[in-house]
Formats: structure tokens, C-alpha cells, sequence
């Protein structure tokens, strides 16, 4: 029998369509999350074949009555983002990485199977020469999300040695795809096709010159759904497209998709942006015989339109 799977953060972007991935391969799927209406629209297609529960993952209390021994448990949840964290660095540790430990810890002592954490796959290593970043690179973080990831992934590794509990911890570079919604510091496709559609240039910092590594969220999530249940050979594995873009060129392409054409307000580079992130993933291709399949322009098509059906 499949252990049941419990996700922390399954109303989102990512959340959803593992959900659905889930519960194709006949997991049982419990769903914690905040009641909004985009996490009732996001879980539309299982909103019947899952358990969902709504709950704050900042009450313990409610997160210890949910998990129970061997669960497989996702810990999804996304509370900051870089330019967030740089303006209240100490709350980034008061609810960051404290309800991200104190998480860890009542899973632990509950014996669960498994915790599966999403990390960051660009922020951790910093600014790097030489590209692309693998999984054994100095970590260099220059924001208190960035520190506040290590913190997290540093405090798991603690916490499964001292209860015996499995971990795996996924640092994905930049997912995008349908259901991701335009939010401050949250998806730079979304955002761009946003600005796209209202009209509004959007602000390209280093002049369109930072590069991302971009994953198309079926590649994410077929990576995912391969190997979180396995006995892995590694507990931490770099998960993207191996291929970077520069942001400037990114914008070209939705402009050519949309129609439009706006020109973006160039601003310089910020303190805590980082130059180029093009993830290494050779260690999950070779282990799982995986690699990412969509091109950018294949999926940044595919979510523009989704976002034609459901907003234009």
C-alpha cells in the first residue's frame, strides 16, 4: 500500500499540480492549506479525489494533529522571496525559519517516512563564474531568504539524524507554467505576461542582463514524482533546465507571444541580485534518467494560454 502524502502548500502553484500528479499514481493526498480562491481553482480537477484542510502552517497545534507516522510529507510552503527578505531580514527568522524548524521537528517526532523540502536553486550559491552551479559549490548566499533556505536545509539534515527520519531536499531554479500567478517577487514569467497584458512596461534590473535557468512546472513535477519515494542515493539534488536566459531575452519572446510592444524601464543591478543562475542537474539526470523535455518558448506558450482562458 502507498504511503499517504500530506502537502504543506498544496493549494499553489507547485502544490496543485503535484496534487494531481499524486493522485494519478493512486497516492492518498491530504491537502494543507489557506482557503483562498485560487487554491480552490488550482485544486478544481482533485478538489474530490483529495482531503483538503484548511489550516496556517504557523499553528503548530493544528500542523501536529494532520501528520501522522509514515506520511510522506512536502513542506511547499513559500513565505518569502528575496526582495521581501531584504526589508524585514529579522522577521525572516521569526517566520521563516522558525515554522519551517519547529515544522521539521513535529514531523520528526511524529516518524514520518519522508520530508521533502523546496529549496532554492539560485539564491543559496550565490553569485558564481563558473556555470553551471552544481550541488557540491560553496554556498554564498547574499539575501535573508537565501540564508534563511541553508538555514532550513541545515536544520533537516540535523533533525534526520537524530530521529532516523528520511529527507530529501529539492533546490529548483525558477518553475513557471500554468497557475502561477503575477505576484511581487513571485515568477518572473507571470509577472512579465502581466505587465504584457495591462499594458505596462515592466522594470528589467542590470538592463535585462541577469540570466535565470527556467523549468516548465510538467518537468518539475515529473521530476519530483520520480524520486521523492525512492531510496535516494543523495539527500539534496539541483532540479532546472540546465539552461540559462537572459532576462531581457525573456521579454522578447512574451512580447512576440502577446502582441505587444511595450519597451521595459531599465534600472541597475540590486544588492542581493545575483548575476547568472544555470543549475547543474547532471546528479538527478544520471540517477534518474530524467531531463527537462520542454523548450522556454514551448512553455512560456502553453501558460499564456492558460492565462487566455482564464483571465483574458
Amino acid at each position: 500500500m502507498k504511503n499517504r502524502c500530506v502537502i504543506f502548500g498544496g493549494g499553489g502553484f507547485i502544490g496543485s499540480h503535484l496534487a494531481e500528479a499524486l493522485v494519478k499514481n493512486k497516492y492518498s493526498v491530504v491537502i494543507f492549506s489557506r482557503k483562498s480562491e485560487n487554491a480552490l481553482k488550482n485544486l478544481a480537477n482533485v478538489i474530490n479525489d483529495v482531503q483538503f484542510i484548511e489550516g496556517d502552517f504557523n499553528d503548530i497545534e493544528a500542523v501536529k494533529k494532520i501528520i501522522a507516522v509514515d506520511d510522506i510529507v512536502f513542506d511547499l510552503i513559500a513565505s518569502s522571496v528575496p526582495f521581501s527578505s531584504t526589508k524585514t531580514p529579522i522577521e525572516e527568522i521569526n517566520h521563516h525559519i522558525f515554522s519551517h524548524v519547529r515544522f521539521i521537528e513535529a514531523c520528526c517526532k511524529k516518524k514520518v517516512k519522508k520530508i521533502i523540502f523546496a529549496s532554492s536553486g539560485g539564491g543559496v550559491y550565490g553569485n558564481k563564474k563558473k556555470l553551471p552551479i552544481s550541488e557540491i559549490e560553496l554556498l554564498e548566499p547574499i539575501s535573508p531568504h537565501a540564508i534563511g533556505k541553508i538555514a532550513i536545509e541545515y536544520y533537516l539534515s540535523y533533525y534526520s539524524k537524530m530521529y532516523g527520519v528520511s529527507y530529501i531536499i529539492y533546490r529548483l531554479s525558477n518553475p513557471y507554467g500554468p497557475r502561477q500567478i503575477a505576484e511581487k517577487g513571485f515568477g518572473i514569467v507571470s509577472t512579465l505576461f502581466d505587465h504584457a497584458l495591462k499594458n505596462t512596461p515592466p522594470t528589467l534590473f542590470d538592463h535585462g542582463n541577469l540570466v535565470r535557468d527556467f523549468i516548465f512546472i510538467d518537468d518539475l513535477i515529473e521530476a519530483i514524482t520520480q524520486s521523492f519515494d525512492k531510496e535516494n542515493k543523495f539527500n539534496l539534488y539541483n532540479i532546472g533546465s540546465g539552461k540559462g536566459t537572459a532576462i531581457k531575452e525573456l521579454w522578447e519572446m512574451i512580447k512576440k507571444i502577446t502582441g505587444t510592444n511595450i519597451k521595459s524601464n531599465f534600472q541597475p543591478k540590486r544588492p542581493f541580485d545575483i548575476q547568472s543562475v544555470v543549475l547543474d542537474t547532471m546528479r538527478f539526470k544520471k540517477e534518474y534518467n530524467w531531463k527537462s523535455k520542454s523548450s522556454l518558448i514551448q512553455g512560456i506558450k502553453k501558460e499564456f494560454d492558460w492565462i487566455k482562458r482564464n483571465f483574458v
